[in-house]
């Protein structure tokens, strides 16, 4: 093998994926409350105190959340009227060890008060109040980051002699449903992966069904005495090029939709699939499809990517950018999907 393919400096393409959500704060004691949360007050009070103000490590069990102090930032430039900001995932257990090729692994040694980090973006629209937070794997599930928004919110308040002890309320995301994913989909060419989950299958002895691709599949489930069934069809091992057979795809998401409308059904469908080869993959949940958009970055081997770097290509790529298709850009779109139209 050439030492070009050894080389550790060159750059890399990664691939970014958003959410897109308005925050909502959950009265306990008025649960059909719809209260949307506006953050600028959060926000305002990171950005005008020093980090040293507030505790802002929250416990997630065996792991740590932490707000990123010094990546907050306001940007006022035009219309924009964008807070930005990191939360972080830190562990102290897995570590992973340093390895130099054919040298001997070393272990990565950390302080009591060390921990490895892992990052995610989250961005503020004040002007229609939405939150577009960036999926990271390893870091923050969306439930985590509503817990340590809820804590870091009332830690503040407390701060401000506005404390809720009588009545905490809670910060829930609400994701934007594109449902615009669905006719996307079934357009899609390369179809990588679907998984369906259910636990009714009575719909089986149905003469509406009885000739499915989906009904033929767990035909046989009550004669050997299950009750929940989870099917998943993949092309992992092959090439990327390779596709499910695209008109047996599209049957099961029809019958998928159908039964979910026309019966009790408890049944889901998730798809991995892609426009053409190229193009990154989308991952739709048929029955929930969230918004979501993704943005490509050249990133330095060995390096961290800056939340600022991260910022400015979300805004260009996707979020403000103006598009030569005449099509939204994702602003524009979140806009409509969250029901605001006027500035908060």
């Amino acid at each position: 093998m050439s030492k070009k393919q050894f080389d550790g400096n060159s750059k890399a393409k990664k691939k970014l994926r958003f959410n897109y959500f308005v925050p909502h704060l959950l009265d306990a004691q008025n649960p059909d409350d719809d209260v949307r949360w506006d953050m600028k007050d959060f926000s305002e009070f990171i950005l005008g105190h020093k980090h040293t103000e507030l505790n802002t490590a929250v416990p997630l069990g065996d792991e740590i959340a932490d707000l990123e102090w010094d990546t907050m930032r306001y940007d006022d430039k035009e219309d924009h009227n964008l807070y930005y900001f990191q939360l972080s995932k830190n562990r102290s257990k897995d570590i992973p060890s340093k390895k130099k090729l054919n040298h001997d692994k070393r272990a990565i040694e950390l302080e009591d008060d060390e921990y490895i980090g892992e990052f995610n973006l989250l961005v503020y629209d004040a002007k229609y109040n939405i939150l577009c937070v960036q999926s990271n794997y390893y870091g923050l599930s969306t439930h985590q980051i509503e817990t340590t928004l809820s804590i870091l919110r009332q830690r503040i308040k407390d701060t401000q002699g506005k404390s809720e002890d009588d009545n905490p309320k809670g910060v829930v995301l609400e994701p934007l449903i594109d449902t615009s994913q669905i006719d996307n989909v079934k357009k899609h060419s390369i179809y990588r992966r679907i998984v369906v989950k259910g636990s009714d299958y009575n719909f089986a002895a149905s003469d509406t069904y009885k000739n499915n691709p989906l009904n033929k599949a767990i035909s046989n489930l009550q004669a050997i005495g299950g009750v929940n069934f989870s099917i998943e069809l993949s092309m992992a091992r092959e090439k990327k090029s390779k596709s499910l057979k695209k008109e047996n795809v599209r049957e099961i998401i029809n019958e998928v939709l159908e039964l979910r409308k026309n019966s009790d059904s408890d049944v889901s469908m998730n798809i991995a699939s892609k426009k053409q080869e190229e193009d990154s993959i989308d991952f739709v949940n048929l029955l929930e499809p969230r918004l979501t958009s993704t943005i490509v970055m050249n990133v330095e081997n060995r390096t961290t990517i800056a939340s600022e770097s991260i910022y400015t290509n979300f805004c260009e790529q996707t979020y403000l950018s103006e598009r030569s298709d005449g099509k939204n850009n994702m602003r524009d779109k979140a806009k409509k999907l969250s029901g605001i139209m006027a500035e908060s």
